[in-house]
């Protein structure tokens, strides 16, 4: 069985190696694309049968193991004894179904305290916004909310937009596009770097053609003139 290539291997011998290991660009490509379909698909709807609602979890194992598997999920950290936290809790379940994209979490603080620890959670009510399971925003009292208790679920969800955590169908979309428009620019790369590994390939034909050193058009050979039949 021969070696991986190495780092220092040329572009053309890289291609080389690629081909006999049997990579296929477009297949790469092609999968990438599907597997992001799926997911818009997916998330249309109620990932399970608890996504209902905001999901308490009690066991800090099962929770982390839960997070890890969500693209988009914020968790609350409460305390049954806070009247705080109790307005987060019915704010937060006020958005459940306007965001199916993500996983509305709740734990109590005395069940989950590695987390606690971990997340230096010291002032309650406390939301944690995580995409692909790293902790991208954080939401502490209702100082970002008027520092009032009776702020809308409208305010909530404008600042918890802003850290990503509550995508809309139109930026996964735009994702899924930029996905499209950034696998297709490679395997254009790609087919560049081969043709001119081959000496030029179709391509090259294909612009001489244009200037007329090769080519027929429309039966008749093209002798450079600018004359067209």
């Amino acid at each position: 069985m021969s070696a991986p290539p190495s780092p220092t291997l040329s572009d053309s011998a890289l291609l080389d190696s690629l081909e006999e290991a049997g990579f296929d660009f477009a297949t790469d490509r092609d999968r990438r694309i599907e597997a992001l379909q799926r997911e818009i698909k997916q998330v249309k709807n109620l990932k399970e049968s608890d996504n209902g609602g905001v999901v308490t979890f009690t066991d800090e194992k099962q929770l982390i193991e839960r997070m890890s598997k969500e693209r988009y999920c914020l968790l609350h950290f409460f305390h049954n004894d806070f009247s705080r936290c109790k307005i987060m809790d019915q704010k937060l379940s006020d958005l459940v179904a306007s965001h199916p994209h993500t996983l509305f979490l709740r734990a109590s603080v005395s069940d989950i305290p590695f987390l606690v620890t971990k997340m230096a959670v010291q002032v309650l009510p406390c939301v944690i916004s995580f995409v692909d399971g790293r902790a991208v925003d954080r939401l502490i009292g209702f100082e970002e909310l008027g520092d009032s208790d009776h702020f809308t679920t409208k305010m909530l969800e404008f600042r918890l937009k802003q850290s990503g955590v509550l995508p809309t169908d139109l930026s996964l979309a735009s994702n899924l596009s930029s996905t499209l428009v950034s696998a297709t620019r490679e395997e254009d790369d790609q087919s560049d770097d081969e043709d001119r590994r081959r000496g030029g390939g179709a391509k090259a034909r294909a612009r001489a053609a244009r200037q007329g050193k090769v080519g027929i058009r429309n039966g008749f050979a093209n002798d450079g003139s600018d004359d067209d039949y």
